[in-house]
């Protein structure tokens, strides 16, 4: 497996759409990161009538104050937090992935692969490393360029603990690689870049919208929507101040699993030609 693992990596290094993807995603984390500095600031100015407005919009308030909790404070680590749980970067690396996994299908480098003498759990494993890989560096390109105007604003500054810190820290890291592995599983099902992509951001806002659909004619069904992988990354922190942090354990160690799992089936039954 080293051997096309080194391939994968090379091939990453030299990519043009992860370099592409990389400069977007710094410069849309500063962009989103000054956007949410704006709206924070408006929002402190008519605290007030933004309280009455949402009090008057019944069982849309609770989806509304869900909105606004994510919303960044006068310290630094809010921006970092809010570049992690915006989805944003999200769309971003799945495009990316979906272009690195759904090109091999394109291109004929999975079945040369195959034909020199590589087994598939081999191929397959280091696709998705190598999808794992561009997850992280894509989220630490965003955060980076997210922290930029926090940085300026509020210096190195946060209003929770180290230890928290460090436990969303490592949730999100979990998160995202399951992430990662979603994407991967979803590419090597559609077997084309396009539908990969498309699956890939369609899913998650189709799901989203009708877990919110759901929620406001029952609000119950809020305790387990939380297990829904993009739910999760949103409400990370939340989670971690509230006691929960197993929620987003359970939910990153199960998503990881299952499709990493699922992909390698597929994957192992799919001819490829």
């Amino acid at each position: 497996m080293s051997d096309i693992f080194r391939a994968d990596l090379y091939k990453i290094r030299k990519s043009r759409s992860v370099r592409v993807c990389l400069i977007v995603s710094f410069i849309l984390g500063i962009l989103m990161s000054i956007m949410y500095h704006i709206a924070w600031q408006e929002l402190n100015r008519t605290m007030e009538e933004t309280r009455m407005m949402i009090e008057g919009m019944g069982d849309y308030s609770g989806i509304v104050m869900e909105a606004i909790d994510i919303l960044p404070s006068d310290d630094l680590w809010s921006y970092i937090n809010i570049s992690m749980c915006d989805l944003n970067v999200l769309y971003i690396a799945a495009v990316v992935i979906g272009i690195f996994v759904g090109s091999e299908y394109s291109m004929g480098t999975i079945r040369n692969s195959l034909t020199r003498g590589f087994s598939r759990s081999s191929v397959f494993f280091s696709k998705l490393i190598s999808a794992a890989i561009i997850m992280v560096i894509t989220v630490f390109v965003y955060v980076v360029g997210s922290a930029v105007p926090g940085v300026v604003l509020f210096g190195f500054s946060a209003k929770i603990s180290a230890g928290d810190i460090l436990l969303c820290l490592a949730l999100y890291l979990l998160l995202f690689l399951a992430a990662a592995a979603f994407y991967t599983m979803l590419a090597v099902m559609s077997r084309k870049t396009g539908y990969a992509i498309a699956l890939a951001i369609i899913i998650p806002i189709v799901v989203a919208a009708i877990i919110n659909v759901i929620k406001i004619g029952n609000q119950d069904f809020g305790n387990i929507s939380r297990f829904w992988l993009f739910e999760t990354i949103t409400n990370t922190q939340k989670l971690v101040k509230s006691g929960e942090a197993y929620i987003p354990a359970v939910s990153g160690a199960v998503y990881l699993t299952l499709s990493a799992a699922a992909g390698l089936f597929v994957f192992r039954k799919q001819s490829v030609s």
